[in-house]
């Protein structure tokens, strides 16, 4: 569209100069033929003045006898017909006007009208001859000086150089015109350059982009007998470098993998930067596997150096992902997709960031792709049995008549049995499903409690997780929607976030929670400890519950290190006013640890595995029955 556009500016260009120099060359042939015409009226004047003048001669010498009457009567004619065309020819009408040549040229052609007797019939010695010679003398002299004038007078040279500038001036407009186009071509020239470097480069590492990038890729892989591998290079957590150390520091680091790259580049090798922390590396040629398996190696081991070099702090992470033509994929779609699901794979490697293509990756994605179109499709049936509800109890140490639940999804696939509910929350993230999965799980839960007698409802309080796309500016306006007609009151909701959706904005974080606390909504932060949040962000986020992992609960009573950690978390928790959930307990000696720490809620399967809606009813009017005979219980004996 760039192209066609400046060819169209080019166009209109010539076309204007085309245009301006017809214009130039008509103003010149105006300017001539002006001229001409100025030229040629004064030289009608002129030879109105020498017909009058030999007129005068021939009357004279007709007088003394030297010509004949022949003679007198044809300069008689011709005088009188140069007067008759000067005075009524259009020609002669701008030089009529001046110095009154016309009034003269009238008073010359009346004393021939006068005389007109004299001629026909002439005689020498005729007195009418004789005055009329006498006027034509006192005349004549006059029409010689208008004539002098016209040709050689300061109004004639002035008109002349008037004419002159108007010419120069003329001139010095198309040539500033002319020039002022040239220079607008020019700039135009230079950016359209610009804005076509702009649509092929990245301005930071002036590397190609992504539509280069897929251009070139098309190009290769066109080619008779191509062998093409693709490198794709992504930087895990570079946001975190812009966040903490500033925009400016992040594009340095950028622009030095961008050239580190470079260094690379060469007839076989095309290098592109097609995402914000993403690089593309394509190799081309006769290289043999093991040649590009080494080559691809060094380049990640240079770049990872690199990273370490100047990420002191290690947050970024460098991962690879690699994929082949025609070896893996049958055209640039393929080779491209099959590039990021290495580079996915290489990005959940927690040892190795550098992972080739192999089957096993497509068959994950063709799984995953199936199981995201039969999500979608579950979603939109409340009521399926594929997709469940179970609800895992959560003792309340402190309030033994409190019993809190967590929510939790399953899906029992009729081809595939039993789908992860990591997998179903990455599936529904991926696919633009996580509002809906989010609503249906609220529904599904509505509809499971529903049945809850009065009396064992209000002493449940439900945990429900919230995925990462629900999580934004409208979640207090949805949920409220989903709690709306009960049978939940929302204070007893509690929402449940990880810390990598929690502090992935703060200050959209500390609004939310603000807006949640004002309907009683309460937040727990999940899976405390296994993100890379600092304990600043429970002041600065205020939850109302945390959630120890259960890694750091699994084998409490063996290692001597794991109750320290327990212990300071539950204490700062305690001095911040957040209770404490330990999540994973599931034996006798890890609840006596949980116990003498002082945590205030347990989960795990000591108490409870995860129960379908039905069992959990069972569960929790058994519990809180219990409970309560126990507390009256103690209120006798007390």
């Amino acid at each position: 569209m760039g192209k066609v556009r400046f060819l169209f500016f080019v166009a209109s260009m010539c076309t204007f100069l085309a245009v301006t120099a017809w214009s130039t060359w008509n103003y010149e042939r105006t300017f001539r033929t002006i001229t001409t015409t100025t030229q040629t009226s004064a030289w009608a004047l002129a030879q109105l003045e020498i017909d009058v003048y030999r007129l005068q001669e021939t009357l004279k010498l007709y007088q003394a006898g030297h010509a004949d009457s022949n003679q007198l009567s044809l300069s008689y004619d011709i005088a009188w017909n140069r007067m008759d065309v000067f005075l009524t020819g259009d020609a002669n009408q701008e030089i009529r006007q001046r110095f009154a040549a016309e009034a003269l040229v009238r008073s010359i052609l009346q004393i021939l009208q006068r005389h007109e007797a004299a001629i026909t019939t002439p005689s020498p010695a005729a007195p009418q001859l004789l005055q009329m010679s006498q006027e034509l003398d006192a005349l004549i002299p006059r029409l010689r000086d208008i004539m002098v004038q016209n040709f050689t007078g300061p109004n004639a040279l002035q008109e002349s150089r008037l004419l002159d500038e108007a010419k120069i001036r003329n001139f010095a407009a198309i040539g500033i015109l002319l020039l002022f186009s040239l220079i607008m071509l020019v700039l135009l020239f230079r950016e359209s350059r610009k804005q076509h470097f702009l649509a092929w480069n990245d301005v930071l590492t002036r590397l190609p982009n992504r539509a280069a990038f897929m251009n070139r890729l098309s190009q290769l892989t066109a080619k008779t007998d191509a062998q093409v591998v693709l490198c794709l290079v992504d930087l895990s957590r570079f946001k975190e470098v812009n966040d903490s150390l500033g925009h400016a520091v992040g594009d340095r680091l950028l622009a030095q993998i961008a050239g580190q790259l470079l260094q690379h580049q060469n007839e076989d090798v095309y290098l592109a930067r097609i995402g914000s922390d993403e690089f593309a590396l394509v190799m081309f040629g006769n290289m043999s596997d093991y040649s590009w398996f080494a080559y691809s190696r060094k380049i990640y081991n240079q770049l990872e150096r690199l990273l370490h070099h100047e990420d002191p702090a290690h947050r970024v992470k460098l991962n690879m992902g690699i994929s082949q033509y025609p070896q893996h994929a049958n055209s640039v779609e393929e080779m491209v997709l099959f590039a990021d699901l290495a580079l996915a794979s290489a990005k959940q490697d927690k040892q190795l960031h550098y992972q080739v293509f192999n089957r096993f990756m497509l068959d994950q994605y063709q799984r995953k792709r199936l199981l995201a179109g039969h999500l979608q499709e579950l979603l939109a049936e409340p009521h399926n049995t594929e997709l469940f509800l179970c609800y895992q109890p959560i003792i309340n140490i402190s309030q033994p008549q409190q019993l809190g639940v967590e929510v939790l999804i399953r899906w029992e696939h009729p081809k595939l049995n039993f789908i992860n509910p990591p997998d179903i929350i990455e599936i529904a993230e991926e696919n633009g499903l996580g509002e809906k999965l989010g609503e249906w799980l609220f529904r599904r839960m509505r509809h499971d409690i529903a049945r809850f007698p009065a009396d064992t409802l209000r002493h449940i309080h439900v945990s429900i997780n919230l995925s990462g796309s629900i999580f934004n500016q409208n979640l207090v306006n949805r949920v409220s929607d989903w709690l709306q007609d009960g049978p939940l009151p929302a204070s007893q909701l509690i929402l449940e976030l990880t810390e990598n959706i929690a502090l992935e904005d703060v200050q959209l974080s500390r609004k939310i929670f603000t807006q949640l606390k004002e309907r009683q909504i309460r937040i727990a932060l999940d899976d405390f400890g296994t993100g890379w949040s600092s304990f600043s962000y429970l002041k600065d986020l205020s939850f109302d519950k945390l959630k120890i992992d259960k890694s750091f609960i699994k084998h409490l009573d063996r290692d001597k290190r794991l109750p320290l950690f327990v212990q300071a978390i539950t204490d700062l928790s305690h001095q911040l006013g957040i209770s404490v959930v330990a999540e994973g307990v599931e034996t006798e000696s890890e609840l006596s640890k949980i116990l003498e720490i002082g945590a205030n809620e347990i989960q795990g399967y000591y108490y409870s595995r995860p129960l379908r809606a039905e069992a959990f009813h069972d569960f929790a009017e058994h519990y809180l029955a219990g409970n309560t005979r126990e507390t009256r219980a103690r209120s006798d004996l007390a």
